[in-house]
């Protein structure tokens, strides 16, 4: 055994891999040509002395102490258990079982395009001289993405440039077959990318006009309309994405990979299996998502990280979807005062996404899926003002970037600084604005062609964002930081779940027959001044009216008004819930 080995097995580092996100179980990513243990005993072997990596230590262990105490109370309790308390407990979980069952819809064909990696296939494609060497887009401090070439060596998003520089200058140290070589960083072109993008998007239109996407290289695409418009001897699904992706082939000349499922847990998930290049297709019943899913390890769920899988791996001894079903009734003991952390687990195992669990007759409302948007940077102790507000000014550059590649691009109304001190103390504070903050609803359209255009709008809520958070950072100083984040969330048009037999307050002002009437708190010929106090644009539209058309009058804008139940105050029936909602 080489020494390096030898040092790494004798102190274990490979029982640790969970601690780093690019050497877990999610670190299997298309082209990855490298040893993971090995990957995980070098990445441990060059930050082992840091704070960081000391701190990661002492919370993994407490972690693991709490639940190796819940496996030891959950196996004393089973012991204690009657065969007919078993029995009961057992017959309960079934039942609950087949009643999220009765929820499963198979009606939909949902797809999920992931692009090759994205931000590198862009540059390659504009410097092809480079297509066979290791490519990293990012620099030292972080990775954004990288080429398969660099995939051979252990290299992955997410990873310290540092340790990808060393990795490929010595491969045979993590397993890799490749001649040892110099990574090649390539400063990130948002701009660039987006351009690319909106070619992307353009295509996905063609499939679904109401697709959703959470970053530049990913879009999720209902294509049940699609596929029923085209009748029965139209294309079928798997024709109708493999057309898609040639399109995007010949428009762009990039790759990509698809994933086509009932829901868009499952089609997300698959679209990882064939990359690059590859599509995956899983059919619309239930045997077929039950075999997919049940091979999968728990990790492949979105929305388990690494602290709950190996939660589930400490207390449960469960490694695998299939295994997760049939532990039903002591995942339920286990996560007893976390039910929505147990719902969720069981849910995702029968390969169910949480669109499905609604009630009959609920309505959801909004097209933002999202909760929040944020970034954040762990980096060596700073002490530095200035270096602390050029890191501030980063992070919300990359946060405003990500708000312009949602689909829907996003504007937000609470802004959040998260800083983290030398001694790992964490500090948070929100700002609740009036207003959003962010990009119009209409922005990424096809009028947005020029690369200056977007730059513009990018910069103006970079600035934005840093004009709130800077003050803010101001009042956590002087202090040493070791991790700073900016996050986005209360978005515009955020959707929300209105339960069986629940009504937005618009529908409790309909007006009869469609006639409209000037509202009772203004006169035809008075002005109507309208005040965004809430979580809309409605005071941006204003604004943008009267510039262009002078007063904003009701006789020259004709539109349904309410009066606010609280305030009094006159607001256009489609703002009326969110008016209202926004006082409590």
């Amino acid at each position: 055994m080489p020494l390096y080995d030898a040092m790494s097995a004798n102190e274990g580092s490979g029982e640790k891999s969970h601690l780093f996100n690019f050497t877990g179980v999610s670190a299997n990513k298309a082209g990855m040509g490298a040893d993971r243990k090995l990957v995980a005993d070098f990445v441990y072997q060059k930050s082992k002395n840091s704070q960081y990596t000391q701190h990661q230590l002492d919370l993994d262990a407490k972690q693991q102490a709490r639940a190796e105490v819940v496996a030891k109370e959950l196996k004393d309790f089973e012991q204690r258990m009657t065969p007919q308390e078993s029995e009961s407990e057992e017959r309960k979980s079934a039942q609950e079982i087949a009643e999220v069952e009765k929820h499963r819809d198979l009606t939909r064909t949902y797809c999920v395009v992931d692009m090759d990696m994205f931000y590198a296939a862009v540059e390659i494609r504009d410097q092809p001289e480079l297509a066979n060497k290791p490519v990293a887009i990012g620099g030292l401090g972080m990775i954004c993405t990288a080429n398969y070439v660099a995939r051979l060596y252990g290299v992955r998003s997410a990873m310290p440039g540092f340790i990808a520089v060393e990795m490929v200058k010595n491969p045979q140290l993590v397993g890799s077959k490749m001649p040892p070589d110099e990574l090649i960083f390539i400063t990130p072109n948002f701009a660039k990318y987006t351009q690319v993008a909106m070619k992307t998007r353009d295509i996905f239109r063609e499939y679904d006009p109401h697709f959703h996407a959470y970053s530049l290289d990913e879009a999720y695409l209902d294509l049940t309309d699609f596929l029923t418009s085209k009748g029965e001897n139209g294309p079928s699904a798997e024709e109708a994405v493999q057309e898609m992706r040639e399109k995007v082939k010949s428009s762009t000349g990039l790759t990509c990979s698809a994933g086509i499922g009932p829901n868009r847990m499952v089609a997300k998930i698959a679209s990882d299996e064939k990359k690059p290049d590859g599509q995956t297709f899983i059919p619309p019943t239930r045997k077929a998502v039950l075999e997919y899913m049940d091979q999968l390890p728990v990790r492949k769920l979105p929305g388990c990280g690494k602290v709950l899988e190996q939660q589930i791996s400490t207390m449960l001894q469960v490694k695998t979807c299939a295994e997760l079903r049939a532990a039903c009734c002591r995942v339920k003991r286990a996560f007893a005062t976390r039910p929505k952390t147990s719902a969720f687990l069981l849910r995702a195992a029968l390969g169910l996404s949480g669109e499905e669990l609604s009630e009959e007759g609920d309505q959801s409302v909004g097209a933002v899926g999202r909760k929040s948007l944020s970034c954040e940077r762990t980096f060596k102790a700073e002490f530095s003002a200035v270096e602390l507000r050029n890191r501030l000014k980063e992070l919300c550059r990359q946060v405003a970037e990500d708000m312009a590649a949602s689909v829907p691009p996003l504007a937000g109304r609470v802004v959040t600084l998260k800083v983290k001190t030398s001694s790992f103390e964490v500090r948070n504070k929100q700002i609740s604005l009036p207003r959003a903050i962010g990009f119009n609803a209409n922005f990424g359209g096809k009028e947005l062609k020029e690369t200056t255009q977007f730059e513009d709008e990018v910069a103006r809520v970079t600035q934005e964002l840093v004009k709130l958070l800077e003050p803010v950072l101001e009042g956590f100083l002087p202090c040493t930081l070791r991790l700073m984040g900016v996050r986005l969330s209360s978005f515009r048009d955020q959707k929300q779940m209105l339960l069986k037999g629940q009504r937005q307050l618009g529908s409790f002002f309909s007006t009869k027959d469609e006639v409209r009437m000037d509202p009772p708190c203004a006169g035809p010929d008075k002005t109507i001044e309208v005040i965004d106090d809430s979580d809309s644009d409605l005071c941006q539209e204003a604004e943008e009216h009267a510039a262009a058309s002078g007063p904003f009058r009701s006789k020259r804008r004709r539109m349904d008004l309410v009066s606010c139940p609280v305030c009094g105050k006159c607001v256009e029936m489609s703002e009326a819930d969110r008016h209202v909602n926004a006082h409590f």
